[in-house]
Order: structure tokens, then C-alpha cells, then sequence
């Protein structure tokens, strides 16, 4: 499992200096109150309380608390009843039997009314006590409650400094903690820690507070802050008389935590010894014991996985396992099978890249090695093969077992070679590269995934089919890389050489920041299709071109972006320094041929290059195809929709997806394909009418959806679109509510491939997102009054047959993308979940 350690539920709790103070405080209250028979020596019972304590007699406490209880109440006594019942809370929390704690705090709290004691300080005392068992029960909510009727209380009744108040402080800091809001947290610790240093005699207080502070400051990333309050916290609790302060553990766990993230668990290891053995002294094994006993283990664990592979990669690991263990197993075992097997490691996983390191331990790391059968081999082996390679890893000496998290199942063992790379790619070969529809298969498929599938190292394969199958996955097909590598030049300059310096005049530094991220990300991508490599994993991409053979000059001019302020002087001209390295290398591969830097020349050339490739890759003699009428209908309306497209004026410059002409042909197509001859042909003199009086179509649809994402832009221009009277509008909103229907209908079927389009609703609208049903009220609004009657009348024949437009339109895309189906598509987007931790 994952190493990691938990923190300690019950850090900050009443200390005793409190209860000294609130006994004395109970008794001056209490001590005209008639009827006490004789006097209770709360002196003498208290000390005996200590040495209980102190001899670990932690199971004749409850009964001696108890006893004491009913003696006061007997005497007439509700005050040392109060107080013992407060001690008796405490106790209850440290063993952690919540119900207990809560049924104490209710007879106290029903004592404090009885006594008329409500709004005192020992009513702010007892909730805080109260609320801090509840907090320790995970009963936050009511925990804050009591919390913030105990601040109400003790800071109108109590001065400024004193320390009780930090005492409240730490608790509401750790209940803000526990339900996630740090930065309150610290707020509250941080008071705190500024109330004990003002009194030199609370300095166990102080090592307290600052103890939690340290904690906040963990969690909050800010280990240099958190490092000196643990520090000088500990040091503290180090010079009490004894070292045995309850909360003392607590500052040592938090001390060994940061150790462990810092990656020093050694250092972690021998504070959370310590810490184990004071709770165990001062409460026994309780929760907090158990849970300092598993942090303990964590960081032994990440101590001998590191002493194992010192000096030895995962990758060198795995082989030694392989070769020292899952090879002789197979021959002696699998005899008939083992000249099928392929062996190796390859996917996901820092080792499978070579980048693993001491961090790489903690977590999915250690021996383990794959092997791939066939389909047949698999049927009839591969459960057994399994069953015998766990047990295998379970046993061998070589290095500790893997640690695996959830995250980061199924990346070794058995496994079936189809299923493989259909796991990482949704294909079991490699797709084809003759065709539009070839390439967008390809581009549906996420480069990290690809780059998963070629990486590693396959130690031995005697059958060859998984060599040969990794082989169809080399390298993209250059129609696909061209493709691709244009796209990614398309970014470079529209985030890089063209919105940046929009943003700078601007002074929008977030928008400054989204752009040089943009562009990086393009430069990244763009030099490993220069280097004709798949791109990984996002937090692997600088490392990784380090080993491509012509991104040098790259890499310096990249990490100098990412270094500086968005806002720096040198940005600009540093981006320019990239361009230029990138159209030196296009034009040394004959992609270019000009000294032009600005790369939206570049893409125009290189995906001009993209379809004359293909173009030459049709057979030369093949019969031509007359296409049927429909098909001739559809392939004329979309041209004329990418022309008029071609056209749309976007505000913040060029869109990248007027330049994505494929998408847009497949998208569109599968749209109309569906219709019906006399809706295509309304639609078709519709388009045609608009280009002869120089209107545009498609700009008139991203204007009518402006009323849904920015109404004020809207209202501007609303007076220059055809107007729409109430009754059409009427139909309009009728066919949405229908088309609309059928899309939830296919997002229930089919989750995993409608989560990758648009979110549905126009209530999700933004300035820079557009939803389905805000885009179709848009297109709706473009169609002429007889096409969108037409229109309608398909829409309620289909309904009345019980069919569903939309599930035709995705099948159509489904297709597209070179699916059989869409359940085969739904499947190919559930497969293809984003990357483990690494």
C-alpha cells in the first residue's frame, strides 16, 4: 500500500494547569452553596488521580472517577462533582470511548444549569471540554457548535491574555483542520501560540500551541514555517520535568511526519519511536497508539525499500526478479507455455520511463515484472499464471513486496495481449493512416498512452507477437504526425506569438500565465513530433526531452519561461528565441521552406503537406467512387459551412478549431447524416441564400449563443440578427426540451464518451464555455422558417417511432473514429483512464 502517515485525531486537549485553575474556580463559586455535608479533599483525590495515571492503572481510573462522583453528589457537592466529571470526560477521550465521553458531558453540562452557573467560566470550561470530545468522536459539526458557544462565553469572561483562551484556540484550530479549512486553522493556531508567549509560566501551553501550529503549517505546504514551530515545540516539551507531558507525542509525530514527506525517514522513524512509547506509557494502546504504531511502519517500510534498490532501478529490479525467480517458474511449472510467454515491464510507472529515484519508493514500487500470452495461452492459464506469480512476488528475498495503491493496480502480472494494449490505446492494433477518419482514431488516442505502450523494456518474447504488435505502435504514421505537429504549432503561436503580448498590454497577469502554460505545453508537444516520439505523462515531459536527439536549444529557453514571472520583460523575446529554434528544425526536415518565425505560416504549411500525403497514398488506379445524392448533399453543406466558419471573427484572435478541419467535417457530418433529403436540401438553399447576400450563417449562431454565455455582449448586438416571433420561438424551445431529453437518455447509456463532449446545460454557461443545449438553441436559431419546420417534423416522426437523433448522430461519430459501435467507443473512453501516480 501506499506508505504514508496519518496525524494524531487528539493533539490539543484541557491541560491540568486549566483544571488546577478550575477547580479553585469551582469551589470559590460553589463554596456558600448550603447543604455540603463535609468538606471533599479534591487535593488529596486529584493527587491519587496522578499516580493512577502515572502507574498505568489506566483501568481502576474510570471507577475511581466514578466513585468520587458519587461521593460529592451524596455530600451535596455538585461542584467537585463538576470537576470530576470534567477529568472523567477527559479520560473517556483518551481511550477513545466517545459514547462515554458524550454522556458525560451531557450530566455536566446538565449539573452547570442546575447550579446557575450558565455563561460562567466554568461553563465556557466544561463546552470546550465537551466539545472536544465530541470533536475527537468525529462529530464535527456539533463540536463547532459547543466550540463557538465556549468562545462566546470565555472571551467575554476572561482577559485577553490569558492562556485558557489559547487552549480554546488549539481545539477550534483542529476541528477547522479535520473539516478541511486550513487556513482558519492556522488563524486559530497561531492566536494561540500569541497568548502563551505572552505568559512565561505557560510553557507547556506554549509547546502545545505551537505544536499544533506546526501542523496547520504541514498541512498547508509550508514545511520551512512548520519545521521551526515543531522544532522549538518539541525542545520544550523536553524540558519539562519527566518529558511525559500527554501532549508531547503529539509533537513528535507531527515533527516525524514532516521528516517523512521531506523524504528523511530515518530521521521520521526514530521520533515516532519515541512517540509510541509515551503513549503507551501515559494512555496505552490506544487509537492514537495504533495509529503512530502503522506511521512507524510506513517509514521503516520506505527505509528498506530504499536500502534494497540502492544503487538498482525498478527496471534492473524487475529484470533480477524475472530472471532469479518468473523464469525458472515458468520453465518448471508451465513448460508447454513458456516459449509463449513474453516477459518484460512495460507501462505506467516511473521505472517503465527510467526516471524512477529514492521518492519513487513510496508508493507502487518493487519487484514485479509482466507477462503477456495470447488470447488462447490467457483462457487457459492465465488465472493459475496468476495465482502462482502473486505468490511468487509474496516470497522473494530480493527486495520487499510491491507497495501497491489503488491507483496503480494491474501494472504487473498476467496479463492478455490484446487486452493490453487495448487498455492503453482502445485498440488492439494499430489503426490505419489512409484516411481523415484514420487519423482522427489516431488523435483520439491520448499521446501519454502511447508513450506507455512504447516504453520499458521487454526481456524476452520467443513467440514475437507482442514485439510485433508493439512494432504497429513505433511511432505515429506521418500523416498523423503532420497532423498533429501543425495543431501543436497552431497553439505555440496563438497562446505564445499572439495572445501573450495581448495580455501583457492588458496588465492581465492570469492571463498572461494561462498563455506562457499554453505555449509550453505546445513547444513540448511539438518537439517530440519533431523527434518523431510520443509525448508522456505531463510531469514526465521535461525530463523526457532531454532524450530527444534535436530539442537542445529547446530545453534552456523552456525552463527560463517556466522560471520567471508571466510578466517579465525578456518573455516575449524568449518566446520568439522558441519559434525560431522550432522553424530552424522544421525547415532542416524540409517542412518549410522560408526563415519566417511566425508559426501559423508553419502549421498552414505543414498540414497542406498532411493532405497531399494522403492525397498520394490513395491507390492511383482505383475506380472512383460516385458518391449517392445524400452523400454528395452533406459533403456540399459542409464545405460551405467550413468556408463560411473560416470567417467567424472570435474576440481573443483566431480559434484553434477554425484551423481543426478534420474534426469539424467529422463532427458536422455525423450530424447530417441522420436527416431526411427534404430537411438537408432546406438547410443546403439556406446556406446558399446566406452566402449570395453576404451573410454568414455560422457567425450568426456563435452570436445567438452569446445570450446564454455573455447576456451584455448580446444585448449589443441583438438588433442586427433576424428577428424570431414568439410562436417560432415557441417551437424552438420545444425541440430542445425533446433533443435535449434524448441527450441525457444517451449520457445515461454511454457516460465515459458523452464526458468527453460539452456539459449539457445552459445553466453551466460560461464567457469561454459553451454547453450542448446552448449551442443547439443556437443553431435552431439560424434555420430558416421552412427548414426549421421540416426540421421539426423529423424530430416528432422519430420520437413518435420511439428513435433517438441524438444516439443516431453519436453512432455516426462513433464510426467516425473507426468504432464499431457505440459501446464499443463507451468502452475504448472507460479504458482510457488518466495515468496513475508515478
Amino acid at each position: 500500500m501506499l506508505c504514508h502517515v496519518q496525524t494524531l485525531a487528539n493533539t490539543a486537549v484541557i491541560c491540568y494547569k486549566v483544571n488546577g485553575q478550575f477547580c479553585d474556580e469551582i469551589h470559590q463559586k460553589t463554596q456558600n452553596i448550603g447543604g455540603v455535608l463535609q468538606v471533599f479533599q479534591i487535593t488529596e483525590f486529584m493527587k491519587k488521580l496522578d499516580e493512577l495515571y502515572q502507574k498505568k492503572q489506566f483501568s481502576d481510573i474510570e471507577s475511581y472517577l466514578r466513585n468520587g462522583i458519587n461521593d460529592a453528589l451524596g455530600r451535596h457537592d455538585e461542584g467537585t462533582a463538576l470537576i470530576l466529571l470534567n477529568e472523567l470526560m477527559g479520560y473517556y477521550r483518551s481511550v477513545s470511548r466517545h459514547a462515554d465521553c458524550a454522556k458525560a458531558a451531557e450530566q455536566a453540562l446538565a449539573l452547570i444549569a442546575s447550579m446557575g452557573l450558565e455563561g460562567t467560566v466554568n461553563h465556557g470550561t466544561t463546552l470546550l471540554n465537551a466539545a472536544t470530545g465530541l470533536r475527537a468522536a468525529g462529530e464535527n459539526e456539533q463540536a463547532e457548535k459547543a466550540y463557538r458557544q465556549a468562545q462566546t462565553i470565555l472571551e467575554a469572561q476572561l482577559p485577553a491574555e490569558d492562556y485558557r483562551l489559547a487552549t480554546l484556540y488549539n481545539n477550534m484550530s483542529l476541528l477547522y483542520a479535520a473539516t478541511g479549512r486550513l487556513e482558519q486553522a492556522a488563524e486559530y493556531a497561531r492566536k494561540a501560540v500569541e497568548r502563551m508567549e505572552q505568559n512565561p509560566d505557560a510553557q507547556v501551553e506554549l509547546a502545545i500551541s505551537l505544536s499544533n501550529l506546526g501542523g496547520m503549517y504541514t498541512r498547508l505546504g509550508q514545511a520551512d514555517q512548520a519545521r521551526r514551530c515543531l522544532e522549538r515545540a518539541v525542545r520544550l516539551f523536553e524540558q519539562l520535568p519527566g518529558g511525559d507531558d500527554p501532549h508531547y507525542p503529539a509533537a513528535l509525530c507531527a515533527l516525524a511526519e514532516l521528516h517523512f514527506h521531506q523524504g528523511e525517514p530515518e530521521k521520521a522513524a526514530e521520533l515516532f519511536r519515541r512517540a509510541l512509547s509515551l503513549i503507551e506509557r501515559t494512555y496505552g494502546r490506544n487509537d492514537d497508539w495504533q495509529t503512530t504504531r502503522r506511521n512507524l511502519a510506513a517509514a521503516e517500510d520506505l527505509i528498506a525499500r530504499r536500502k534494497a534498490v540502492k544503487n538498482k532501478t525498478g527496471m534492473e529490479l524487475a529484470r533480477e526478479f524475472y530472471e532469479q525467480a518468473g523464469r525458472p517458474m515458468l520453465r518448471q511449472k508451465y513448460p508447454e507455455y513458456a516459449d509463449r510467454i513474453a516477459a518484460g515491464l512495460v507501462g505506467e510507472g516511473s521505472e517503465c520511463m527510467g526516471f524512477d529515484d529514492a521518492f519513487s519508493v513510496d508508493h507502487d514500487f518493487g519487484p514485479g515484472f509482466c507477462l503477456w500470452l495470447t488470447r488462447e495461452d490467457y483462457q487457459a492459464i492465465g488465472s493459475r499464471l496468476q495465482a502462482d506469480y502473486q505468490a511468487l512476488a509474496a516470497r522473494w528475498p530480493g527486495a520487499p513486496a510491491r507497495n501497491v495503491t489503488p491507483e496503480g493496480t494491474n501494472r504487473v502480472g498476467v496479463m492478455e495481449i490484446d487486452e493490453f494494449f487495448r487498455r492503453f490505446t482502445g485498440h488492439t492494433h494499430a489503426p490505419k493512416s489512409d484516411s481523415w477518419q484514420d487519423i482522427m482514431t489516431w488523435n483520439a488516442i491520448p499521446t501519454e498512452r502511447l508513450a506507455s505502450v512504447m516504453n520499458g523494456q521487454v526481456f524476452e518474447d520467443p513467440l514475437g507477437e507482442f514485439t510485433r504488435r508493439r512494432a504497429e505502435f513505433l511511432k505515429y504514421p506521418e500523416p498523423v504526425r503532420l497532423c498533429r505537429l501543425g495543431q501543436a504549432l497552431g497553439r505555440m503561436a496563438q497562446a505564445g506569438q499572439y495572445n501573450y503580448s495581448r495580455a501583457k498590454k492588458r496588465q492581465d497577469t492570469d492571463m498572461m500565465y494561462a498563455c506562457l502554460a499554453e505555449f509550453v505545453c505546445a513547444a513540448q508537444e511539438t518537439a517530440y513530433l519533431l523527434d518523431e516520439a510520443y509525448m508522456p505523462f505531463y510531469k514526465w515531459r521535461a525530463r523526457g526531452m532531454e532524450r530527444l536527439e534535436h530539442a537542445d536549444g529547446l530545453i534552456p529557453l523552456l525552463h527560463w519561461l517556466m522560471e520567471r514571472p508571466a510578466s517579465d520583460g525578456q518573455a516575449e523575446e524568449t518566446i520568439e528565441a522558441v519559434c525560431a529554434c522550432v522553424a530552424a528544425e522544421l525547415k532542416r526536415q524540409g517542412l518549410f521552406g522560408s526563415e519566417d518565425t511566425f508559426l501559423e505560416h508553419h502549421k498552414r504549411e505543414v498540414l497542406q503537406r498532411m493532405q497531399q500525403l494522403l492525397q498520394s497514398d490513395k491507390t492511383a488506379n482505383a475506380e472512383p467512387q460516385q458518391p449517392d445524392k445524400k452523400a454528395a448533399r452533406i459533403k456540399a453543406i459542409v464545405e460551405e459551412e467550413w468556408r463560411q466558419f473560416q470567417q467567424v471573427q472570435n474576440e481573443g484572435g483566431r480559434a484553434s478549431c477554425q484551423d481543426d478541419r478534420s474534426t469539424f467535417v467529422l463532427m458536422r457530418t455525423s450530424q447530417f447524416t441522420p436527416w431526411n433529403e427534404e430537411v438537408l436540401a432546406s438547410y443546403q438553399q439556406d446556406l446558399n441564400q446566406a452566402r449570395d447576400q453576404g451573410w454568414n450563417l455560422l457567425t450568426e449562431k456563435y452570436a445567438r449563443m452569446m445570450e446564454h454565455t455573455v447576456p451584455e455582449q448580446y444585448a449589443r448586438l441583438a438588433d442586427r440578427l433576424p428577428k424570431r416571433g414568439a410562436e417560432r420561438l415557441q417551437l424552438q424551445a420545444l425541440l430542445v426540451a425533446i433533443i435535449m431529453r434524448w441527450t441525457r437518455e444517451v449520457e445515461q447509456r454511454f457516460p465515459h464518451l458523452m464526458g468527453r463532449g460539452r456539459n449539457l446545460s445552459s445553466a453551466q454557461d460560461g464567457p469561454w464555455n459553451v454547453s450542448s443545449e446552448t449551442y443547439l438553441r443556437g443553431e435552431l436559431g439560424t434555420y430558416s422558417d421552412e427548414t426549421l419546420g421540416l426540421y421539426a417534423q423529423m424530430v416528432l416522426e422519430l420520437l413518435a417511432q420511439g428513435k433517438n437523433l441524438v444516439e443516431q448522430n453519436m453512432t455516426c461519430m462513433a464510426r467516425g473514429y473507426g468504432y464499431r459501435s457505440l459501446e464499443d467507443a463507451e468502452n475504448a473512453c472507460a479504458a482510457q483512464r488518466p495515468a496513475g501516480k508515478s
